[in-house]
C-alpha cells in the first residue's frame, strides 16, 4: 500500500514553560528536543493537495526566537481561521499541517481520515482533514484555500504557541522556487532559473551535487513531497530526509549505521517529543557528517523507530547542519549551498 509521510520535527529544550498557547503577537525578529512525525494512509476520501496559487513574488522574514527567547528552528507568524499562531517552516513536513488544538479552538470541522498514522517512532497518531482552514502567513499572504491536514501534537508544543507546520516545498508555483535563505533569515519566491543563477553567487559548498530522491505521492488521497539526500556519517553511507523542522541530525536505531554507532552513544539528557509523546534517545558526540560537498562535525541523535516504507531513509539532516545553507525548493528539484 502506498503511504504518504508527513513529518515535522520540533526542538523544545527549555521552552516548555515559557508562555501560553498561541495567542501571542510576534516579537521582534531575531529547550527539550522534540520530533513530530506522522505517516498517513491512503484510505481516505479527502484529497489534501496543498497547491499554491500564483500571486507574484512573496517574501517573509524567518524568526529565530519565540516568547522572548532564542529558538533554533525557522518560524513565521500567521493565523489559522483568524487565530494567531506560530508556524514552523519545515521541509520535513511533506504537506502543510494544522495542530488539532488550533482547529478545535477556532471551530474547524475535523474529518477523521479513517486510519491512524504513525510518528517518527512508529507509534500511532490520529489524522484529520479540514476544509477551508483560512491559513495566512504574516507578510506572505494566504495559503491555498484547499483541504489541509490536522493532527494532534504533544501538549508542550501547544503550550509554546506552535499551531501549524508549513511545508515550504508546497509554497512554490510551477516553475518557481521557494528560497530558504537561512543565513539571512528570509523565505522568498523567485523563478527557478533566476534563483539558481543567484545561488551560484553564494559563497559556500554544494549541498546537492549528486542524487536527490523525491518522496512524492500524487496518486493517493493525501499528496506529499519530501526530499532525501545521499550523505555519510563517520564514513558510512546514509539516506537523510531534508528537515529544517528538527534541531539535530538523527539516525534511526534500527538502521545499519544506527546500529554501528550505538556503541558510541550515551543517554541524552534532553527530552524529545514525537507526535505520540515523549521518546528516549541517545547521543553520539562529534560525528563526521558529509552531504554533497558540505561537511561538518556535529552531535547526532539516535532515535528509536523504523523507516517509513513510503519514504525510506536512515534519519534526517537538520538545522545543526543546515543553518548556514541557502536552499532552493521546487516541485521536482532541490538545490543548496552551505558555508562558507
Amino acid at each position: 500500500m502506498s503511504l504518504v509521510a508527513l513529518r515535522a520535527s520540533l526542538v523544545l529544550v527549555g521552552l516548555v514553560a515559557c508562555g501560553g498557547p498561541a495567542t501571542l503577537a510576534p516579537p521582534p525578529p531575531a529547550a527539550p528536543n522534540a520530533s513530530f512525525a506522522a505517516s498517513l494512509p491512503e484510505s481516505s476520501a479527502a484529497v489534501v493537495a496543498p497547491v499554491e496559487a500564483s500571486a507574484g513574488p512573496r517574501r517573509v522574514a524567518l524568526r529565530f526566537d519565540l516568547n522572548g527567547r532564542k529558538f533554533p528552528l525557522p518560524l513565521v507568524h500567521g493565523t489559522v481561521a483568524g487565530e494567531p499562531v506560530w508556524m514552523l517552516v519545515d521541509t520535513g513536513a511533506n504537506s502543510h499541517v494544522i495542530a488539532s488544538w488550533v482547529a478545535r479552538k477556532v471551530g474547524l470541522v475535523m474529518k477523521p481520515l479513517g486510519d491512524v498514522g504513525s510518528d517518527h517512532t512508529g507509534r500511532a497518531v490520529t489524522a484529520y482533514s479540514v476544509e477551508h482552514p483560512g491559513v495566512t502567513i504574516d507578510d506572505w499572504g494566504a495559503l491555498a484555500d484547499g483541504p489541509m491536514l490536522v493532527t494532534d501534537v504533544p501538549e508542550p508544543i501547544a503550550r509554546i504557541g506552535i499551531g501549524a507546520f508549513v511545508s515550504p516545498q508546497w509554497l512554490a508555483s510551477a516553475g518557481d522556487a521557494v528560497v530558504l535563505d537561512l543565513p539571512n533569515r528570509e523565505m522568498r519566491t523567485a523563478p527557478w532559473d533566476d534563483a539558481a543563477k543567484a545561488l551560484e553567487q553564494v559563497n559556500g559548498r554544494e549541498l546537492v551535487p549528486g542524487r536527490v530522491r523525491l518522496c512524492e505521492d500524487n496518486a493517493s488521497a493525501i499528496r506529499g513531497l519530501a526530499f532525501v539526500l545521499q550523505a555519510s556519517i563517520d564514513g558510512h553511507g546514509v539516506d537523510l530526509l531534508l528537515d529544517t523542522g528538527a534541531h539535530r541530525t538523527d539516525l534511526l536505531t534500527t538502521t545499519r549505521v544506527g546500529r554501528i554507532l550505538a556503541g558510541r552513544a550515551r543517554p541524552s539528557k534532553e527530552q524529545m517529543y514525537a507526535a505520540s509523546g515523549l521518546v528516549k534517545t541517545s547521543l553520539v558526540r562529534a560525528a563526521a557528517v558529509k552531504i554533497g560537498d558540505w561537511s561538518l562535525t556535529t552531535d547526532i541523535d539516535l532515535v528509536p523507530g523504523v523507516s517509513d516504507p513510503a519514504c525510506p531513509r536512515d534519519g534526517v539532516v537538520s538545522m545543526d547542519a543546515l543553518s548556514t545553507c541557502t536552499l532552493l525548493l521546487g516541485r521536482t528539484q532541490l538545490r543548496g549551498r552551505c558555508g562558507p
